[in-house]
């Protein structure tokens, strides 16, 4: 069992939480916990359940339908481009990225990550697939760049999370470091193309201007991240105490308890508390990594290395975000933010991990089959 894994994530989570109750004190609920932080409570519990349900379904389960998985996956992101707008994947700020049923909204693409992701460790710890050749790499690439790509005309930040993983899994496959540095740069100048060529009158455009001029936009669509980081500065060394917090409690940081949660634990528990977050994700990497190398079936060694780089990579945007790094691009902290998509989807990836851990070695196959460097 991955322990040093498991004990991250705990800690992330009961972090996160104590900040989401924070953020959403109710002084007329019981012990305060407002709607947000009771509804988070009950997705840790729900994502609890599933991450021990799912842990105990054996690697070769996931490997056999990795790809039926990922099929379904690009279906459904087919079938929220072709219902958006409808009351089934409702218009939120001007995104479809969510689907409704009833009361509750599932954000789809939380599992359409793992679904690419299990599909990539299944096709990149086949026999003979070699990432030093330039195919190979190429048809790893087309299979995230797919979902990624269908992902990004609606999401654009939830579709930058999965270069990180792609990444993570080309260099623990056995790519040369080279090689990956020169498709990042080359991935950064279409990013940076793609974004000069966005509609004049679109959210992202703006987005990207507010980070490229805040004081023109400070009032509009840079408020947020200027109001995240003035909460974060006033939070010094030791902060101001727990949920005594003025910039958050009194609701002058938008969405403080999801994309900016960051500002909460900066203006209560100050550096030192940042800090400890950041050691956290740090552990959560280390740990994870650990795991992969001990890891006896490539394909859940694969796994692991694309779910710790997912997760930190998402984790890295995000804290980019809220400290003015990046233009805003509305994705969660992962397992710490308030969102139940969110943390189920990071909750079942971590029970696909710990059944990684426990895969016997697959016939056929060494200790180090093929060359991989997890």
């Amino acid at each position: 069992m991955p322990w040093g894994l498991i004990t991250a994530v705990m800690l992330l989570t009961t972090y996160g939480l104590a900040c989401v109750i924070s953020a959403c004190f109710d002084p007329g609920s019981w012990m305060g916990l407002g709607k947000e932080s009771r509804m988070q409570l009950w997705w840790w519990g729900l994502s609890l359940v599933a991450c021990i349900a799912v842990s105990q379904i054996p690697l070769s389960t996931w490997r056999r339908f990795a790809m039926p998985l990922y099929i379904a996956s690009l279906l459904v992101v087919l079938f929220m481009m072709a219902a958006a707008g409808t009351a089934l994947v409702p218009s939120i700020k001007g995104q479809s990225n969510w689907i409704k049923i009833g009361r509750i909204s599932i954000q789809p693409v939380e599992f359409i990550k793992l679904g690419t992701l299990l599909a990539c460790a299944r096709l990149m710890s086949g026999s003979g697939y070699d990432a030093k050749k330039l195919s190979h790499a190429a048809l790893a690439l087309l299979t995230a760049g797919v979902p990624s790509a269908l992902v990004a005309r609606g999401d654009l930040g939830s579709a930058l999370t999965f270069l990180p993983m792609i990444g993570g899994l080309l260099y623990a496959a056995g790519m040369r470091l080279r090689w990956l540095a020169l498709g990042a740069a080359l991935l950064i100048g279409i990013v940076v193309a793609g974004t000069m060529a966005l509609p004049k009158d679109g959210y992202q455009y703006k987005r990207v201007q507010a980070w490229l001029h805040p004081d023109e936009y400070a009032l509009t669509e840079a408020y947020q991240t200027q109001r995240s980081m003035t909460a974060i500065g006033s939070g010094q060394w030791l902060g101001k105490g727990y949920a005594a917090g003025d910039q958050n409690r009194l609701g002058w940081v938008p969405e403080n308890h999801t994309d900016l949660i960051l500002s909460v634990a900066g203006e209560e528990l100050g550096f030192v508390g940042t800090s400890f977050l950041l050691l956290l994700f740090v552990a959560f990497a280390w740990a994870g990594i650990a795991a992969a190398s001990q890891a006896r079936d490539p394909c859940g060694r694969l796994f692991l290395c694309g779910y710790v780089c997912m997760i930190t990579g998402q984790a890295s945007i995000n804290i980019a975000v809220a400290t003015g790094l990046m233009p805003v691009t509305g994705v969660t902290l992962p397992f710490f933010s308030y969102g139940g998509s969110s943390l189920l989807g990071s909750y079942i990836g971590l029970g696909i991990a710990i059944a990684s851990t426990r895969a016997p070695r697959r016939a056929g196959t060494t200790s180090r089959s093929g060359s991989y460097r997890a």
